[in-house]
């Protein structure tokens, strides 16, 4: 029986995807582990590969198309089938299907051993990772493939170039060079376009001693280590912090509809990270539940699967509030854009030991800038005036998290 190839559903949030490019052609023999098409989402793009041997028998959908999770795009003909073993228009579709989940494609890629080239064999590689090598400079037999048996894909050559840029890349560009917008980019876009449009963003600033926060996480940083395999870091602890001053102050956590303002009743964090295509906001699920052990491994994990290009729809969606943190660029202040559909968000510059006046008396200390974007169609000067006075409170007094 033809096996139906289904567009795959990548993550909770996933409705659809944009059917990019066909790998292969109608009647081409396919190997487990090939290409047949690749997809993109919103923010991620992804290969789709054949479960098992086969020819590729029919293309129902052309490339360009957007197609619903579960809709069917072709069929997989087995050993021994032909054309006519395909099911006509009048037919109902065979029940079993070549990619019915992200499940059971991450499960075959998490069994196959890492490639090992040695010099002057041909590297097993799909045909999209090829083309950004080309167009990346990166040296195919250097990348270590994740795929089935071994073979690079494009997100190993993504992170082979990010991890490890060339001097080509580094140089001035001696030609004007038009890059098209992916899929990320263009949402970037347009994202960052109706933020500005569509709310009233505004904007708060203050100046908070960050001496506690880091005695606190030096006091924390083996034990938490040690227990969780993370390392703690500034950034964890503001989230955390953060975290607890949204869930006192309810209006920071809400969303602006049609109907009325939409209250949350539980603070997902999203941690803004820049990638090469564009900006992703990883999301830490009910921060207020968890500790900082768990905050600092979730970020951690987040981080290196966003880094490798393998994080699903599910891990960058769902945020209430957004913390972008620009501390390691050596960024004393700035204002950040909104996440929409969030009402606020809050931007943390890098701390600096400044001369500041204490109990009457001049003397260094390290402080942090703290700034808060808000929508002020929903939240009122007063209001985001009282939630910043919190954070400074807990920032500048972080034991009182585990009280």
């Amino acid at each position: 029986m033809p096996l139906e190839i289904l567009m795959p559903k990548l993550g909770l949030t996933m409705t659809e995807g944009l059917l990019m490019q066909w790998q292969k052609k109608e009647g081409d023999p396919v190997k487990a582990g090939d290409v047949l098409f690749v997809l993109e989402t919103e923010k991620v793009t992804y290969e789709v590969e054949a479960p098992e041997d086969g020819v590729l028998g029919r293309i129902l959908v052309p490339e360009g198309t957007n197609v619903p999770v579960g809709g069917l795009v072709g069929y997989l003909l087995r050993p021994g089938e032909t054309m006519e073993n395909l099911p006509s228009a009048s037919e109902p579709p065979p029940v079993e299907t070549a990619v019915a989940s992200q499940e059971a494609i991450a499960e075959s890629e998490a069994a196959a051993p890492a490639a090992q080239v040695a010099p002057g064999e041909r590297v097993r590689a799909t045909p999209l990772a090829k083309k950004l090598a080309r167009e990346m400079g990166v040296d195919l037999g250097s990348v270590r493939g994740s795929g089935v048996s071994g073979r690079v894909v494009a997100e190993d050559v993504r992170a082979a170039a990010t991890a490890a840029p060339t001097a080509a890349a580094l140089s001035i560009e001696a030609e004007p060079r038009l890059v098209p917008l992916s899929g990320m980019r263009r949402a970037v876009a347009n994202n960052m376009m109706h933020a500005k449009v569509e709310t009233a963003q505004t904007y708060m600033s203050l100046h908070a001693d960050a001496g506690a926060i880091m005695a606190f996480r030096k006091s924390l940083l083996p034990v938490i280590e040690a227990s969780h395999g993370a390392r703690l870091t500034i950034t964890d602890l503001m989230m955390k912090v953060t975290g607890a001053a949204v869930a006192a102050h309810p209006v920071i956590n809400t969303r602006w509809t049609g109907e009325g303002v939409l209250y949350l009743p539980e603070v997902h964090m999203g941690m803004a990270m820049a990638l090469d295509d564009g900006l992703i906001v990883p999301v830490i699920r009910d921060i207020n539940r968890k500790g900082l052990g768990q905050i600092a491994r979730e970020r951690t994990e987040l981080i290196a699967r966003c880094r490798a290009k393998r994080f699903m729809p599910d891990d960058i969606s769902g945020s209430t509030f957004t913390l972008s943190a620009m501390g390691m660029f050596g960024i004393e202040s700035f204002t950040a854009n909104l996440n929409r559909p969030e009402s606020a968000i809050l931007a943390v510059g890098a701390i600096i030991e400044k001369a500041v006046v204490v109990d009457g008396e001049l003397v260094i200390r390290p402080m942090v800038n703290l700034t808060l974007t808000y929508d002020h169609r929903i939240i009122d000067g007063a209001e985001a005036g009282k939630f910043m006075q919190t954070l400074k409170s807990l920032a500048e007094e972080p034991a009182r998290l585990l009280a």
